[in-house]
């Protein structure tokens, strides 16, 4: 598959960038919580599965901040939106890591999937749609790596952190790092490749000018059908990725596997999902946005089914084909954004739309409750997400794109 990457020294230096801050907001968030939660109750005497409620409390309620870091991102750009999420996340990892009270721990919980999210999802999105509204798939194939790369790498390091220093050790840790990154975001990132005198894309001049577009207001966003649709695409999107990988180890250790071997399993489809995130974004470069999507959504739902059917060799077929779906949210949600409404709009769009996708993602685990009440298990859900994939391929393939 040949792709014609031809991006300068600064168009690879915002990938880069770009994919060590997804890199960051997942193991700050997700990453660090399933290290840091058991350690953290065990050392207060708190019992666990009431941190976990508490968990999936701040993770919902933060949909509500998500939408006033998304103004944010709106008024002032994805730089400015990195540097606080950077700083407020350090802030926030430090406040729930070190807490001695289950109040101050749900607020710092709360604070830190907010401003991790900030980073990722409203600052990186929105500087790699000014500088790569054209080739937003190969971009987001390196950047939407962070996220597999996190699982595999953090989860690791984080555990040998604390193990040799402590909890104090890994907190400490995880919010210099934050600073430092913050601190190199300031002096390199700039929002538009414009302001460095370079390109979108790197494309000549007269090539690089998009067809102007209207600024899109938040009133006329929400009348508009395509968002709607977009946003029901992206939702199932992230309920169905959320839902496959939240509940991975209770999936197979229900079904009698070890959890040793379902976490290995958990390595094999992140270390797939390494690869698969490039093979995706060249996909979406080569077909566009819509026909993409409906190859990947078809790759997903396959997977699901065979996964479905607790045929061993299935199961463990499935598990590196997912490798080629972990991404098809963070890498087609600003794919659809900027191939429907365009760069320009791509802020305001992303500010209202993320939160409602965020929500969506909630929402497996009340598929999942209703399934494992109903059928006893975690992989019924699967028909679920199988189901409403199958939905929005025809949604998908009903919109417009912006040329």
């Amino acid at each position: 598959m040949k792709q014609k990457y031809n991006f300068s020294k600064r168009h690879w230096l915002v990938v880069i960038l770009c994919f060590l801050l997804f890199l960051l907001a997942n193991a700050v968030t997700s990453d660090s919580e399933n290290v840091i939660l058991p350690k953290l109750a065990a050392a207060n005497g708190w019992d666990y599965s009431l941190v976990l409620t508490l968990a999936t409390v701040a993770g919902c309620t933060s949909v509500v901040g998500s939408f006033f870091l998304g103004k944010v991102c709106e008024k002032k750009g994805g730089k400015f939106a990195i540097i606080l999420g950077l700083v407020l996340s350090a802030f926030f990892v430090f406040l729930y890591g070190t807490s001695k009270s289950l109040v101050v721990f749900v607020i710092g919980l709360f604070g830190t999937i907010c401003c991790g999210q900030a980073v990722s999802f409203f600052g990186a999105n929105s500087v790699i749609a000014n500088w790569f509204p054209k080739k937003k798939g190969l971009a987001m194939g390196f950047v939407s790596m962070g996220p597999p790369a996190a699982t595999i790498i953090m989860v690791s390091v984080l555990n040998m952190i604390i193990g040799k220093f402590g909890i104090a050790g890994g907190i400490f840790t995880l919010c210099s790092v934050c600073l430092i990154v913050a601190a190199i975001c300031l002096v390199v990132v700039h929002n538009n490749p414009e302001e460095v005198g370079e390109t979108p894309d790197n494309l000549p001049v007269e090539h690089a000018t998009e067809v102007d577009v209207p600024t899109i207001t938040l009133s006329q966003l929400l009348k508009t059908k395509s968002f709607w649709v977009v946003a029901a695409i992206c939702g199932v999107c992230s309920m169905s990725q959320t839902g496959l990988m939240a509940q991975w180890l209770v999936r197979y250790t229900s079904n009698g596997y070890t959890e040793t071997k379902a976490a290995f399993m958990m390595s094999i489809c992140a270390v797939a999902g390494i690869i698969g995130s490039i093979i995706a974004g060249n996909i979406e470069n080569r077909l566009g946005t819509r026909k993409a999507y409906v190859v990947l959504a078809i790759w997903f739902m396959v997977s699901l089914l065979l996964n479905f059917t607790n045929i061993v060799p299935l199961v463990y077929l499935s598990v590196p084909m997912f490798g080629l779906s972990i991404s098809l949210y963070q890498i087609f949600m600003p794919a659809f954004e900027i191939s429907v409404f365009g760069r320009e709009n791509f802020k305001v769009v992303n500010g209202i739309l993320f939160p409602l996708v965020s929500m969506g993602g909630q929402l497996t685990f009340l598929v999942i409750a209703m399934c494992m009440n109903l059928f006893g298990e975690v992989r019924f859900a699967y028909i679920v997400f199988t189901i409403l994939l199958g939905i929005t391929i025809p949604l998908a393939l009903s919109l417009k794109e912006k040329q």
